[in-house]
């Protein structure tokens, strides 16, 4: 068998089951469109040639004339509507675009004329009167069956090129704006999925420091009370911390947390360090209901908590005042401390809480320390005023 004619019956197959797909794909929005592409031509037919309708209109009615090319209109717009979505169907396949199109335009225009002459030659002959006007005798008889479809493989040939290249070109526009729009939305999920893993690396950094000098006031006190001969009140408070780990460690990860669950973490930990000071701590933390839900990073107060607490002395007395207030469009938190160490702890922990806010906020969020009396400490968390829960419509 010749290998011509098998590719032939290939490509042959190949467009009878794409042609296949496409009509089956055919809805409202493609008929709608055929529609409107139907009246359109109609309507610039008509006003185009108004002249000869006119005169035409004197001997022989309008109205027939009219809905005649109408019907005929309708059936050749269906046709380019169908070709169109068929080399749609094509392009997405792999086929050239411009090829593929051009072949739509002539094919759509060709099978229109053709599904069309012969119902315009039955319209013209049954239901027209022969009351052609002098000077239009082409218009019927046998130069006719000539005219007429010259005229309108012409014409439609004009008129369906540009519509389908004014269209393809307006698709290729599209589908390279979601192409853009789908790479920006990658783009923003890598760009957040590295956000996650830098704050969670930095979050890594400040963990540590606060479990382990967690942990050593619970070794000292445990110590301390065994001297004592009080083991009870040493257990009670490493009951006290697991409690406290199982609460705090599936947020530790998280990239997200509230003001509510912050602040109550705070409470606890404040809890486990009264247990080691005893009355010489003094602790007042107030967080209006309002801004429970308001969002806030994880680890963001525990570690300027413990740097100021780890450095109380055996004698030395600590008053922690901690309040969340908002200001306009932002959340402010203020920590403040009374004793004999700076709040805060080192720099590194404030450093890589300063880093997590600029990641996360850029320059809307910060972190500032300063002193106010002698021996007092405040340091002023302020970051954008975002809520957890979505509002009611």
């Amino acid at each position: 068998m010749n290998v011509t004619a098998v590719d032939d019956a290939s490509v042959v197959s190949r467009f009878a089951s794409l042609a296949s797909d496409a009509l089956r794909a055919v809805r409202w929005p493609q008929i709608r469109a055929a529609i409107f592409l139907g009246l359109a031509l109609a309507a610039w037919t008509w006003t185009v040639f108004m002249a000869p309708i006119s005169k035409i209109a004197e001997t022989m009615p309008l109205g027939r004339i009219l809905l005649g090319a109408l019907i005929a209109d309708q059936v050749k717009a269906l046709c380019l509507v169908v070709a169109i979505v068929i080399a749609d169907r094509a392009v997405d396949a792999g086929a050239r675009r411009r090829r593929t199109y051009l072949l739509a335009a002539l094919g759509g225009c060709v099978t229109g004329i053709v599904l069309t002459e012969p119902f315009n030659w039955l319209w013209r002959t049954y239901m027209l009167p022969d009351l052609w006007p002098a000077n239009f005798e082409w218009l019927h008889g046998t130069r006719a069956l000539f005219y007429w479809p010259i005229f309108s493989l012409t014409e439609w040939l004009l008129i369906g090129s540009g519509v389908v290249f004014l269209y393809a070109d307006r698709r290729a526009a599209r589908r390279t704006a979601q192409l853009l729009r789908e790479a920006e939305l990658d783009r923003i999920r890598r760009s957040r999925l590295a956000l996650e893993s830098r704050l969670q690396a930095l979050q890594a950094r400040v963990e540590p420091q606060f479990l382990f000098n967690t942990l050593d006031q619970v070794e000292r006190l445990y110590e301390r009370d065994v001297v004592l001969a009080s083991v009870v009140r040493a257990s009670k408070m490493l009951d006290d911390l697991i409690a406290y780990l199982r609460a705090a460690m599936p947020q530790m990860r998280d990239t997200s947390s509230t003001v509510a669950q912050e602040f109550e973490l705070a409470r606890a930990y404040l809890g486990i360090a009264r247990l080691r000071l005893g009355e010489r701590l003094r602790v007042d933390v107030r967080c209006p209901r309002e801004l429970e839900a308001a969002t806030l990073p994880p680890m963001m107060l525990l570690p300027l908590l413990d740097g100021a607490l780890a450095h109380v002395g055996e004698h030395a007395t600590a008053t922690i005042q901690m309040t969340a207030r908002r200001d306009g469009g932002s959340l402010a938190i203020d920590v403040r401390f009374t004793g004999a160490a700076a709040l805060g702890g080192e720099p590194g922990v404030l450093n890589a809480i300063r880093e997590r806010l600029a990641a996360l906020y850029g320059d809307k969020a910060t972190l500032t320390l300063f002193a106010q009396d002698a021996g007092t400490t405040e340091a002023r968390l302020d970051l954008p005023f975002e809520s957890a829960v979505a509002p009611v419509s």
